[in-house]
């Protein structure tokens, strides 16, 4: 519940909108909100404003605009850019912001933001994302939330626009090490689930029987019952890109999945075979479109 003596945020700020940020920034501009919104893509600003949010032309435009920005940019390095590049928010946010970062990026990027914008009073929320595009469209995401319980007490009412879970893991950086592990399981399953069904249809079981024996036992899963509508998208992810070429979430998260491991001593064999796999485009069945 917000303090009484602390007016309800009113004027919010989406900065990256593509399948999770359109919909974020729409849920919000239905629930009544200033949404002020940038993406480095005219075309989706344009899209948004025509729906009532105020485009901006730079992140430094969206921070003079907003008391809550939520970033869903794709990475690391977008994330550095739309806070500390040239046209970043870092001296254009007020004291008091919340910036709630919805990326994948591990903790320490979290964290060295956080200290940078601490001298503003600028609070930093991480806030990775569980739950994908037909979840975003229905409101329905869930958020792993690292940072101060004030923080996000404040940040409830908006959060809630377009979350249906919130779980909050600790201090700032606590969400990324939550979404992680959330992620290292997701991926593996994803492999095993299209090896699983492989199997079954090799030795002469119909695919949709097969799905529905996996439904009926303990290998049911969040990803077997999302599969109709993620499954091909998912499947994709799997196939191998071009050197240089920017990584498929999936397999993106499953390298910060590593690294977090490696900084941590943490011994994860299963989690880097499978990372192996899927970068070589060798995950079994991704290709079947039975499955």
């Amino acid at each position: 519940m917000n303090n009484p003596a602390t007016p309800a945020i009113r004027h919010t700020g989406v900065i990256g909108l593509g399948a999770l940020g359109r919909p974020v920034a729409e849920l919000l501009l239905r629930a009544g909100y200033a949404v002020a919104v940038y993406d480095v893509r005219a075309a989706a600003v344009s899209a948004l404003q025509a729906q009532g949010a105020t485009a901006c032309e730079s992140p430094a435009a969206v921070a003079e605009q907003s008391e809550l920005i939520i970033s869903l940019v794709s990475d690391r390095a977008q994330t550095d850019d739309i806070v500390f590049g040239v046209n970043g928010m870092q001296g254009h946010l007020r004291a008091h912001t919340i910036l709630a970062l919805g990326s994948t990026l591990g903790p320490e990027p979290v964290r060295q933001i956080a200290a940078a914008l601490e001298a503003q009073a600028v609070e930093v929320l991480d806030i990775p994302i569980s739950g994908g595009i037909i979840a975003a469209q229905q409101g329905a995401l869930s958020l792993m939330v690292g940072g101060a319980a004030a923080t996000l007490a404040r940040a409830l009412p908006v959060l809630r626009v377009f979350a249906r879970e919130i779980t909050h893991t600790g201090a700032a950086g606590t969400g990324q090490a939550a979404k992680l592990a959330h992620q290292l399981v997701f991926g593996l399953n994803v492999m095993a689930l299209l090896e699983g069904l492989s199997l079954g249809v090799a030795g002469g079981v119909d695919a949709t029987v097969m799905k529905a024996v996996l439904q009926q036992g303990l290998a049911n899963t969040g990803v077997l019952e999302a599969w109709p509508d993620l499954g091909p998208r998912w499947k994709g992810m799997l196939e191998a890109s071009a050197a240089g070429a920017a990584l498929p979430n999936l397999r993106k998260d499953l390298h910060l999945v590593l690294e977090f491991a490696r900084e941590l001593g943490v011994s994860l064999p299963i989690a880097t075979l499978g990372s192996e796999v899927a970068d070589a485009g060798l995950a079994t069945g991704h290709r079947d479109p039975r499955l």
